[in-house]
This record gives C-alpha cells, structure tokens and sequence, in this order.
C-alpha cells in the first residue's frame, strides 16, 4: 500500500517519469528483449502494456543509443519518425504520449520528438469527439480546449469552451479561456483582468512596445529600440547590464523575471531598481511573494499553464500574452531566437551560476514545440514583428526550427544517449 501511494505521488513529476524512461532505454540497449525495459517502465510509471507496435518503434529507437549508434544517420531517425506517425494514438494515455516526446528530446532526434508530441496534442484534442464527455475532469476539458486551438480547429474550441462554463472551472479561468481563444483566431480582444491590471493595461494601450530578449547580440539597434513608446526586457537587476546603448538600448520600462531571478532581484534590494521601472512583471505566484504585497509596481501574470499539455510557457511567450492583453498599437521583438543560440548578456544569469542545460530545461519546464508554436501563431497573425534575426527563425516554421534545435541541443553528428 506504501509502496503504491509513493508511486502515485511520483507519478505526478514529469521529471521523474523521464528518469525512469531514460534508465529503461539505456537498459535496452544491452537487453537481449529491448521492449522487456519498455513494458517494466511501463508497469511502474501505470501505463499499461505497450502494443506490439509501440515495440518494434521502440526497439528501432533504441539503436540510436550511443552503445548502438555511435552517430546519427538522419535518414534512420526519419524512418523512426515515419514509424511513429503511423502509430495509433489511442492506444496511451496523453501523458504517456508526452513522455515518450521528452525522452526523444533527451536522446536529440527532434524530428521522432514533435511526432510522439503530435499524437499527444490529437489525442488531447479528441475529446471533443467523445460520447461520454460528462465523465471527463476539468483538466481533461482544459486541455482538449488549447489542443484544438493549437490544431487550429477553433469549432471544437469553442464546444469545449461551453463546456468549461458548466464543468465546474472559475469563472476567471474561463473568461481567460475565452479571450486566448480570440486571440488565436486574430481578434484582439479585451482581457479580463483585476484593477492592479488595468492600471497596467492603460500604461500599455496603444503604446509601441519593443520586447528586447536576452540573447547576445552585434545588431546595432539600440536607437531603434529606445525610439518606442515602451521597452520592455528580462531579469534587469540594476546599474548597466542589459542597457547596452548599441545593441539593447538604455531604456528600460518594464522587466519580466521567473521565479528564480525574481528572488535574486528580491534578495539583493529591490528598491533601486524599482525606482527606475515603471513595473516589474513576475511570471508566477512564487515570484511575486518575494515582494511585499503593498507595492503597486510589482505584478504577477495570469498564468495558463492549467490548460496546456503538462508544461508551460517561459518568459517570452508568457510576456507577449501578457503584452497583448493590453492591446499595443504594436509589439516589435529583438534579441531573440527561441534557443538557437546559448549565450545570454551579461548580467542576465547570476554571477557564477552554472551555465543553462538546455536540454534538462526542455524536459523538465520548457517545451521547446509549445514556445515556438505559440510565437510563431502570434507572427502569423501579425501580433508581433520582430528584428532580422527574430524574423529569419519566424520564416524557418517549425520543422526548420527543429531542424536547427536538433544541430545546437541535440543529436548531430552523434547520439546523446
């Protein structure tokens, strides 16, 4: 019974679920009946038994290993990829799904990765098509509903959104809902937000916004930047770091921190650095409890991570949305490449910290499929614009943006694992 309780909980970390299936592919490669490990892990992590076909994929799979197959031929992981598509995706779980996905981002084919993800996202999005609809959770009818807008299949959407009104979710979760829907079908609506959050609508309505990333760059574009009505970047904690005059601009309006640099920003006096921002921007609940709750200037996000696929957005994705609930005449981004490149300026990461394991940071956080999908839908509908790089990564789609992912995070000229 003990036993069975400790699974339950563990069974709720991703990062744990990915251990166990990362142990069990390793395994495999020198098991003698590869799917063996498959169909344990399988038993631990309450996934049933895995189809003759999940099998033979996953066997196929394990010769990517690094024991197997010291380096990667690309047309074994398409022929993988092509494998996976063919699967039926009734046959796991959503979850299952996701986790096979981040194990494939854990060996570095990303190609195989976004097509175990796709199976996760239809199955999801499915539910719509069920008969026994009043039987499903509220977190089932949530995710089915960002499933269908990511799928752009907003009919369904919306059948989900009615159904969210009577499911039993608050109010303010289905007013967000309801405005994320119309901002993926391009009308721009006005958010539904508290009194804290007009006073920072107003500060923005109308405004032209520069996002200004935190990617290292030679771009000379600083005056451009500081020529907008609002500049909005990341993590800034005082003096001049992040206020490069040439390639980031001097000004700064308005910053956005995670968890992680909002207690860094905290921990070292706050005050300086509020004085010259209009607003500090937290993008959780952890974050903004570093702060005193009486100061008006500092405020947290409304988060949707209660809709998407056991994930959530990182700090630009969540910025945009946030920055376009507030209708701008326009949001220009800079410095910007979803991860393309590793380096960060300096002063964004705390002195000494370590540097960013990418591929740890999109299994266990960040999934990189989401991020760039949700921009890029944005793009598309002209919410956003950006500088030549944020524009050159825009016009790869995602199946060049993968492509380049897998050459900087994943498996290039050798397997990971």
């Amino acid at each position: 019974m003990i036993s069975r309780l400790l699974y339950q909980k563990k069974r709720q970390q991703r990062w744990w679920r990915y251990l166990q299936l990362r142990a069990a592919y390793q395994a495999a490669q020198q098991a003698s009946d590869p799917a063996s490990r498959l169909c344990a892990c399988f038993r631990k992590l309450g996934y049933g038994k895995p189809s003759s076909d999940l099998k033979d994929v996953w066997a196929q799979w394990v010769n990517f290993g690094a024991l197997l197959a010291p380096k990667l031929e690309t047309s074994e992981a398409t022929a993988l990829e092509n494998r996976i598509v063919s699967l039926d995706g009734r046959q796991l779980p959503v979850l299952a799904w996701l986790d096979l996905y981040r194990l494939a981002i854990g060996v570095g084919v990303y190609g195989p990765a976004n097509a175990l993800r796709n199976k996760a996202i239809t199955r999801a999005a499915s539910v719509v098509e069920s008969t026994s609809k009043g039987n499903l959770s509220a977190q089932e009818v949530a995710l089915g509903f960002y499933c269908n807008l990511e799928l752009g299949r907003f009919s369904e959407a919306d059948i989900l959104l009615r159904d969210m009104g009577t499911g039993g979710l608050p109010a303010e979760q289905v007013g967000h809902a309801r405005w994320f829907l119309s901002l993926y079908k391009g009308d721009l609506a006005t958010s539904e937000d508290g009194p804290l959050d007009k006073e920072f609508e107003s500060y923005l309505r109308g405004q032209r916004v520069a996002i200004v990333g935190p990617v290292k760059s030679h771009a000379c574009q600083g005056t451009e930047i500081d020529a907008h009505d609002r500049v909005v970047k990341f993590s800034y904690q005082g003096g001049e770091k992040g206020r490069d005059a040439l390639t980031q601009g001097q000004r700064i309006d308005v910053s956005y921190y995670n968890n992680t640099q909002s207690q860094r920003l905290a921990e070292s006096g706050y005050s300086n650095v509020l004085e010259q921002l209009s607003w500090i921007v937290c993008i959780n609940r952890k974050g903004r409890s570093r702060f005193p709750s009486h100061e008006r200037k500092i405020r947290q996000i409304y988060s949707l991570q209660w809709m998407l696929p056991d994930t959530h957005f990182n700090a630009g994705p969540n910025a945009f949305i946030d920055i376009l609930r507030c209708q701008p005449a326009g949001i220009k981004v800079f410095n910007t490449d979803l991860m393309l490149s590793a380096g960060r300026y300096a002063g964004y990461r705390k002195p000494g910290a370590k540097d960013i394991d990418y591929t740890r940071s999109f299994i266990k956080t960040h999934d990189p499929i989401l991020q760039y999908v949700t921009i890029h839908r944005l793009w598309s509908l002209g919410y956003l614009e950006g500088d030549a790089r944020f524009e050159e990564v825009m016009g790869l789609g995602l199946t060049g943006y993968l492509a380049r992912l897998q050459r900087v995070h994943g498996a290039h000229d050798q397997a990971l694992l």
